[in-house]
């Protein structure tokens, strides 16, 4: 079955970082499921950039872009004109850092949110019913066993 899937930052940074942290466990997973698509959007690239830049440096987040458009099928969603108050029509209980990400995943049909910052998604699940938010450990269990 094909998952239309968004990966929060944390699950990139962390992820790539640690191949045996549960984020990486994701990565790797979803790496070997061909039918799956990764949603990825300017916010969400640009999110990533800078965490790895502040964390390993440039070359490293450089490192991540390429590792992800080698290893999956990625589409880029375009946001709409305005996209910050799009999203907080949206979605206001959403915290603001988040918004544009949340957005890549309305906007980009998501079947599948996965991401770390718990606060995030209990905010997602609760404003829509259009994907599934789940922590990397959930995937996990509902993937491996």
């Amino acid at each position: 079955m094909s998952n239309r899937i968004l990966l929060d930052t944390n699950i990139f940074i962390t992820g790539y970082r640690t191949l045996t942290s549960e984020e990486g466990q994701v990565i790797t997973l979803l790496r070997n499921r061909a039918a799956d698509v990764l949603l990825l959007s300017f916010p969400l690239e640009e999110q990533i950039r800078r965490v790895a830049r502040r964390i390993v440096g440039k070359d490293w987040a450089g490192l991540i872009f390429s590792r992800l458009w080698h290893d999956f099928a990625v589409e880029y969603i375009s946001l709409p004109d305005r996209p910050l108050a799009v999203a907080q029509a949206l979605a206001p209980e959403i915290p603001r850092e988040d918004l544009l990400i949340y957005l890549t995943a309305v906007v980009g049909n998501a079947t599948l949110f996965i991401s770390g910052n718990r606060k995030f998604l209990r905010e997602a699940a609760t404003q829509q019913q259009l994907f599934t938010c789940l922590t990397p450990a959930e995937f996990l269990a509902r993937n491996i066993g």
